[in-house]
């Protein structure tokens, strides 16, 4: 078998686990959300204070798009608009009590794969995975 054939059938075999990860993200208590919601749900919680035009602007997306999917959050009482004291014209992004129990469960479906990923691979492996995605990733294929 040639090396071409057998990086096809890698990266088939990556995809369908990417799949099946996936596919566990978007079940029990969220699979009522998209996995670009979870995302942004996701980057409100890493960064304080964020705003729609920072996401946007970090995404490489329309600010429109992202007001769009924030909105439909803010109408589900998963995330809240803060108005910037400096600003009046300015809003933060922030997560309501039960934005926050959203990022608990999808921070956990998360620690269970790589919990997963830690029993399969040594020390070396993971920090070889790492680097390898990092590169594919960096190439912009």
């Amino acid at each position: 078998m040639t090396y071409e054939l057998e990086l096809v059938e890698a990266v088939d075999k990556l995809t369908e686990l990417m799949g099946n990860f996936q596919n566990q993200i978007l079940s029990g208590d969220l699979k009522s959300f998209t996995l670009r919601q979870l995302y942004y749900i996701e980057l409100i919680n890493k960064h304080e204070n964020i705003s729609v035009s920072e996401i946007a602007k970090m995404l490489d997306v329309k600010k429109s798009t992202v007001s769009i999917a924030i909105n439909q959050l803010i109408d589900r009482g998963i995330v809240t608009k803060i108005q910037s004291n400096e600003d009046k014209r300015f809003y933060f992004l922030g997560l309501t009590p039960k934005g926050e129990n959203i990022i608990k469960i999808h921070m956990q479906v998360h620690k269970n794969a790589i919990k997963k990923i830690l029993d399969v691979l040594n020390e070396d492996e993971v920090e070889n995975f790492i680097k390898i995605i990092g590169k594919i990733t960096a190439s912009g294929l």
